[in-house]
């Protein structure tokens, strides 16, 4: 197996994680999803401490491209939570999951003139399938309006900027420097949510200076925030990683592996966690899932 696919792997699994606590916190503590994607652009900065490490910062020239990759990607977020909770995760999951790939092909195809080989096509296909598959199922209320989807959308298209962005930046620059830059874009970023949105500020300031009674609900919350923080830096890093040794397309594709995992945690981590993704667990969804899983199994075979 090609290094570059284990890693997108290992970072889509740490993914996984940080979606699970991202999910729990828009359903049970924070009201705005404004709130939660101004939070992780902030919470980037904290990857300034790795700039002893860095060997060479980007040129002036790649500035705008690294400001699209971090601003890109805090505006995805803003859009994707904002569609997650106008409807079921298993109705705005695959819509976004199934675009960015094909999305980001696109876009590397314009850029870099990417062209998968027959089998690297294959288990892209595969793995596109699989990801309908995975994230297919909850109540047939959805809440699923025109305006969702196209929320959905716009977070797709954004996503896939995000990953274009940053494979451009890291063909011309040293990772370790792009990487951090793109971080303290994405905190910039950040910081113009909240000065823009004064309810997301409010609420953030809320759970930083939560009042007596509410200390020890918005603590938790907070204690919840950094835990799923630092699994989706580990995952963003290590995806990222992987983007730039290999092709952005197909690492997007292997989200596949995220979903999978989220079902598998769904089906055995217990009624709450089922409850809260809205995993269901009748024969025929059983059945279809436990199918997809295999799927995806094909797709990384034909991807190595």
């Amino acid at each position: 197996m090609n290094s570059w696919i284990l890693i997108a792997v290992c970072g889509h699994l740490s993914n996984a994680v940080a979606f699970i606590v991202d999910k729990t916190l828009l359903t049970t503590a924070l009201k705005r999803s404004s709130t939660y994607a101004a939070m992780i652009g902030i919470f980037s900065f904290v990857t300034i401490v790795a700039a002893p490490w860095v060997k060479a910062w980007p040129s002036l020239a790649l500035i705008p491209v690294i400001l699209g990759f971090g601003g890109f990607f805090v505006l995805a977020l803003w859009a994707f939570f904002e569609a997650l909770k106008e409807a079921e995760a298993s109705r705005v999951v695959p819509i976004v999951g199934s675009l960015i790939p094909i999305f980001t092909l696109a876009g590397t195809s314009v850029l870099f003139g990417e062209r998968l080989s027959l089998f690297q096509a294959s288990g892209f296909a595969l793995l596109l399938v699989a990801t309908w598959l995975l994230t297919r199922g909850g109540s047939k209320k959805s809440g699923l309006t025109r305006g969702t989807v196209l929320i959905s959308i716009l977070a797709s298209v954004l996503f896939a900027a995000a990953s274009v962005s940053g494979k451009y930046a890291f063909e011309h620059g040293d990772f370790i420097g792009v990487f951090i830059a793109s971080r303290m874009a994405a905190g910039l970023v950040g910081l113009v949510v909240l000065a823009c949105v004064a309810g997301a500020r409010r609420e953030l300031l809320g759970m930083i200076k939560p009042k007596p009674h509410a200390q020890k609900q918005k603590s938790h919350t907070a204690a919840w925030a950094v835990f799923g923080q630092a699994c989706g830096a580990v995952g963003f890093l290590l995806v990222h990683l992987a983007i730039a040794q290999g092709s952005a397309a197909l690492v997007n594709a292997l989200q596949a592996v995220q979903y999978a995992a989220i079902v598998l945690v769904a089906w055995f981590g217990g009624k709450h966690l089922a409850r809260l993704l809205n995993e269901e667990r009748s024969p025929m969804i059983v059945a279809v899932k436990s199918g997809a899983i295999v799927i995806v199994a094909a797709g990384l075979f034909l991807l190595t």
